[in-house]
């Protein structure tokens, strides 16, 4: 007889001898507790099946050996008909167990992927609901897989919603998600593979600003009330506006506003820079980076200021400033500030010296700063733009001799590469 039929109440019909028949319920009980310390975990199912019709429900400590059993007994079942019939079961004993005793947090993030893989219209619903509950109970000792699917099935759900409001929902709670999601992941010591699974679905989401902004309102309307949560909310929304380049709208400003009101800290103040810079008021923004620094104790936030000075002053072509702070920045990005020093006195060769040999001279000093920054690809890049032999006899001048640098003041044996 195939095992699938026998999950069907009514088809049970159980052999056991002459034991006494007048406590169904109990009888039934204590052969799932036999069958079960026999690890007999398919006859372990079947009487747990009976029991639990005999008794009406079972008492919460016979649902964990009862689900347990029934998964031991899947994972051994010898055919695809007999795997999916234990699954109806084990979805059906999570629903009844719940209905009589309550919401189990600890069962929902295994009910979710349960309903994924039984794969009933309406399932990807269902399954949403259980992994909400179950993947944030679990935290950072949540399955890395489930996980995944969790992510990937609540936007499988916002691709397929028709209704606006709803899918607007989804939305926000994908981009929301993220963040949580990549904490849990990054607490756990997961993957790299993983966070870049989350990054590869928000990006299919939010593909650009007029994917994200028009959600701004309603993502303010929702934002947690303990403070602590409500900066971690409104700076995440603000690195993904700042990911997807939208800086210089009213909803990033409308964000910094809000964080700077929640706690003028540090951050606000390099939000409020940040905003600045979006406003092309660089100088400002310089300036307000420039109090941030006097503001941090903590070594690794006052190098990304730095490094942030240093690349303002870059990308608005101030090659010589660039060039002063990217020596000064200290720490963790001090080799990315000797890469942005490096990029500026190449960026300035042609305005540095009256002739061809003079102005590729600078590169000596390119050179040096992209040694510091450990970038081979400069170096190699900034040693083919230094003088050539050729350079040099029009000069009347040979390798080895010194040569100083007007811009920088500083003095080099000429080297030919």
């Amino acid at each position: 007889m195939k095992i699938s039929k026998l999950f069907f109440a009514s088809m049970f019909v159980l052999s056991f001898g002459a034991m006494a028949q007048d406590d169904e319920c109990t009888r039934y009980k204590a052969i799932a507790g036999n069958a079960y310390q026999a690890k007999n975990y398919e006859k372990v199912t079947m009487a747990y099946n009976r029991a639990q019709l005999e008794c009406g429900t079972l008492e919460m400590k016979f649902y964990n050996p009862y689900i347990y059993s029934v998964k031991m007994a899947m994972r051994n079942a010898s055919s695809n008909e007999d795997k999916a019939a234990y699954l109806d079961t084990l979805i059906g004993v999570y629903e009844k167990a719940q209905q009589t005793h309550g919401l189990q947090k600890a069962w929902q993030s295994y009910l979710g992927y349960s309903y994924l893989t039984q794969g009933k219209p309406g399932f990807m619903q269902k399954a949403d609901e259980a992994y909400r509950i179950g993947i944030h109970h679990d935290g950072v000792k949540v399955n890395e897989g489930m996980l995944k699917q969790y992510y990937s099935n609540l936007y499988n759900l916002w691709v397929q919603e028709t209704d606006e409001a709803k899918k607007e929902e989804y939305k926000i709670r994908i981009i929301e998600e993220f963040f949580k999601l990549s904490e849990y992941v990054n607490q756990a010591g997961m993957s790299s593979e993983t966070v870049d699974f989350l990054s590869i679905y928000l990006d299919k989401a939010v593909t650009d600003c007029n994917s994200v902004l028009p959600s701004i309102n309603s993502f303010m309307n929702n934002l947690p009330q303990e403070i602590e949560s409500k900066k971690a909310t409104v700076n995440n929304f603000m690195e993904l506006l700042e990911k997807k380049k939208c800086t210089s709208s009213p909803e990033y400003a409308m964000l910094v506003d809000t964080i700077i009101a929640i706690d003028p800290s540090v951050g606000a103040v390099i939000a409020k820079a940040k905003l600045l810079i979006a406003q092309n008021k660089t100088s400002e923004a310089i300036k307000t980076f420039e109090s941030a620094i006097e503001m941090t104790t903590d070594v690794d936030e006052k190098s990304d200021i730095e490094l942030t000075i240093a690349e303002t002053y870059f990308r608005n072509r101030n090659y010589r400033a660039a060039h002063s702070a990217g020596t000064k920045v200290s720490g963790k990005n001090s080799k990315a500030g000797y890469e942005i020093a490096a990029k500026s006195v190449n960026a300035m060769m042609n305005d540095c010296g009256a002739s061809t040999f003079d102005r590729k001279a600078n590169n000596y000093y390119a050179v040096e700063l992209a040694e510091k920054s450990g970038n081979s690809v400069l170096i190699n890049s900034y040693k083919k733009q230094c003088p050539t032999p050729s350079d040099a006899f029009n000069e009347t001048k040979e390798e080895g001799d010194p040569v100083t640098l007007e811009c920088w003041g500083k003095t080099y044996k000429i080297v030919f590469y």
